[in-house]
């Protein structure tokens, strides 16, 4: 049982459960904000990308993987933040269910 646990069920044993439950969900809130947040500016970041080379970012980064394309700087900085877009929609996805909960 990992530290967390073991305060979420102190909290529940005590009769708290409930405003522990409170308090993750505010949690959770204020990071999917966060995540939403930085999704947004990446996004707006690989648009000057997608008009040089008139191509959106996911099918660049499919013939990338694909081993399609070189490594020019121009395209490694590209599929860097695609990166950062996949894994902030990861993140979104995983607080959005636990929000569900």
């Amino acid at each position: 049982m990992t530290a967390l646990q073991k305060k979420i069920e102190a909290m529940e044993k005590i009769g708290a459960g409930p405003l522990a439950d409170q308090a993750l969900r505010k949690l959770i809130r204020l990071h999917l904000q966060k995540y939403e947040k930085q999704l947004e500016e990446v996004l707006k970041a690989l648009e000057p990308f997608e008009k040089q080379y008139h191509m959106n970012s996911e099918e660049r980064h499919r013939r990338f993987m694909a081993g399609e394309l070189g490594d020019a700087a121009d395209i490694m900085e590209w599929m860097g933040l695609y990166d950062n877009v996949l894994l902030y929609r990861e993140r979104i996805a995983t607080l959005r269910t636990a929000a569900e909960a």
